[in-house]
């Protein structure tokens, strides 16, 4: 039997919903990393880049940069950030000094803030190439939350959470049930996405492609 997820809107007064996923192509955005995510202050490129795949968080809002004041900024988390710059190439990434972060840079200093960034960067590239729009999934418990189109619009269909092999003593159904009945209160399903890395060590991955060699598979 075929599962058929949930696609639920909102009831809202937004008549015309932007489903672009992707940025405009010859666009180029500015970000700073400022230890805990990247940050663009420039309000047009802020809105452009909200509005072009709802990507980051504003400052002092919910969703986009919407309260108005000239000081918000969009906040972006790790993944989108590494998806940004070094798959689209369309997000250049500076530190507080200025100096502008590479590949090697940027992964560094993101598997310092989280040991398992390069799983979670390897499920954001599997779930991206399905057209999710996702977002954060910390509020439920959760690594990421994914939508069928812009959270202004609809609400999220699954809860994602992340696991390797090393993990499956951890993901018992006792402790599933919990996960499962968080999501439930909120109308979501979870989605259980399991990597396996070629090697045990993530120390070879010199170039953003050499992330293609990972697997990801995916449970409901």
């Amino acid at each position: 039997m075929q599962f058929t997820f949930q696609c639920k809107k909102k009831r809202c007064s937004f008549r015309n919903s932007n489903a672009t996923p992707l940025p405009e192509q010859g666009e180029r955005y500015h970000g700073v990393f400022t230890g805990l995510s990247v940050e663009i202050s420039e309000p047009t490129q802020a809105k452009s880049l909200h509005d072009s795949g709802c990507y980051g968080k504003g400052s002092k809002s919910r969703g986009g940069p919407a309260s108005g004041d000239e000081d918000e900024t969009l906040l972006l988390g790790l993944e989108e950030s590494c998806f940004l710059a070094f798959y689209l190439k369309v997000l250049d990434i500076q530190n507080l000094s200025g100096t502008s972060l590479g590949w090697e840079e940027f992964l560094k200093a993101a598997k310092d803030l989280n040991d398992r960034f390069v799983e979670n960067l390897a499920c954001y590239l599997y779930l991206k190439s399905k057209n999710w729009v996702i977002k954060s999934g910390i509020k439920f418990g959760g690594d990421f939350l994914i939508y069928k189109q812009s959270p202004q619009h609809f609400h999220a269909s699954f809860l994602v959470i992340v696991q390797t092999p090393a993990d499956f003593d951890y993901y018992q159904p006792k402790n599933l049930k919990g996960v499962q009945r968080v999501a439930e209160t909120s109308d979501k399903d979870v989605l259980l996405l399991t990597v396996v890395q070629p090697k045990e060590d993530d120390s070879n991955l010199a170039t953003p492609e050499a992330l293609k060699d990972i697997s990801v598979t995916e449970t409901i």
